[in-house]
């Protein structure tokens, strides 16, 4: 049976429950573009056609954006003086919209109208995760801290997992909130439902609810751990006397280093601040959410695995789209100029990779 990578690219062809035996279900479908051409006021607002209230307000509050956006990218303000309300209004945003996406592919320009700005110009940029599932196996740490050879290593381990549970808030999957702990869920009632008269399936069947119970326990008494504030306390010392260790793994070493150094440069940052899907195709009730892509899950080498992916890639097919971090730039005043390439969530995301194969890589011995 192949292994699953613990970075899983969602278009991988879903397979049956339980046996998982190669299935005929079509690839995952290509998901919807994030920020489409309907960008005026793409908000969760009336559309501005219909809207009623102060129109010199509005116009005077969408020119001085204008003004202060083109300033920004140094742009022309397009001319409509032969356009009155709201003609001239969507005409010069459609304009601006093209000119910066001409700067930048990756940035969209909307209207943004809520309880603060009536319509008022703002810049959109989305991080792509690349349409990945971020899914850090745990098993291996479980089978670490029950040897003691292994104790030094276990500890960075934990150290590493408090950082990303706790500020972070990767979700753990015995989290009876958590959108893993449901599959397991599922997927546990199912195995127990077939009652096939078989004595290959009921084999492998026991298997199934015996691993089952194992990450179930093992994930109870690992949550407790890396829950505990203390983790972070010691995590800077921890990993310093293990770098510093004779017998040390350095791959573990400048891993749990570059860690360590992320926490202190975003010591509150979590991935989910920037999650923003009011932002990005509201109106969309089928997406999938950042706490589906992320989480702490047992195990991409066991009995269970092809059966788990196999309900979260057909799961994922119907969704149209997916919530990633998102920045938003206002210009009702003129700003100074940002760079906003998502520093944290791409170094982040690298060394939550590195930390996958590190454990994938124990987890296939």
């Amino acid at each position: 049976m192949e292994t699953i990578r613990t970075i899983q690219q969602v278009n991988r062809k879903p397979r049956p429950l339980t046996r998982c035996r190669a299935g005929s279900a079509q690839p995952v479908k290509k998901r919807t573009t994030r920020i489409n051409r309907n960008g005026f006021l793409t908000h969760t607002f009336q559309p501005f056609w219909a809207y009623e209230g102060n129109k010199a307000r509005a116009e005077k509050e969408f020119f001085r954006s204008l003004e202060n956006i083109c300033t920004y990218y140094d742009l022309l303000i397009p001319d409509v003086t032969g356009l009155t309300f709201p003609q001239n209004i969507y005409r010069s945003w459609e304009i601006t919209a093209e000119r910066i996406k001409a700067i930048d592919k990756h940035l969209d320009c909307i209207i943004l109208q809520d309880d603060t700005f009536t319509a008022t110009l703002a810049t959109v940029r989305q991080f792509d995760t690349g349409m990945t599932l971020y899914y850090i196996p745990v098993k291996p740490l479980w089978n670490w801290v029950q040897q003691a050879k292994q104790q030094a290593l276990s500890e960075i381990v934990i150290a590493i997992f408090a950082y990303l549970y706790q500020v972070v808030q990767v979700p753990f999957y015995t989290e009876q909130s958590s959108y893993l702990h449901h599959q397991y869920h599922y997927l546990d009632e199912m195995i127990n439902e077939d009652m096939e008269n078989d004595e290959e399936e009921d084999a492998y069947r026991r298997e199934q609810l015996d691993e089952l119970y194992t990450l179930q326990n093992a994930g109870i008494h690992l949550l407790r751990q890396i829950s505990d504030p203390q983790q972070l306390t010691n995590m800077d010392t921890l990993v310093l006397n293990y770098s510093k260790a004779e017998k040390c793994d350095n791959d573990w070493a400048i891993l749990a280093i570059e860690f360590v150094q992320l926490y202190n440069n975003y010591p509150d940052r979590s991935f989910f601040d920037h999650i923003r899907p009011d932002f990005c195709h509201p109106e969309i009730e089928e997406r999938i959410h950042a706490d589906q892509y992320m989480s702490f899950y047992w195990s991409g080498n066991d009995c269970l695995q092809e059966s788990l992916f196999c309900m979260i890639d057909s799961e994922f097919q119907e969704a149209g789209i997916t919530d990633e971090p998102t920045a938003v730039e206002v210009f009702d005043t003129l700003t100074e100029k940002k760079n906003e390439n998502f520093g944290f969530e791409t170094r982040l995301l690298a060394l939550i990779n590195r930390l996958c194969q590190l454990l994938t890589h124990h987890d296939n011995d």
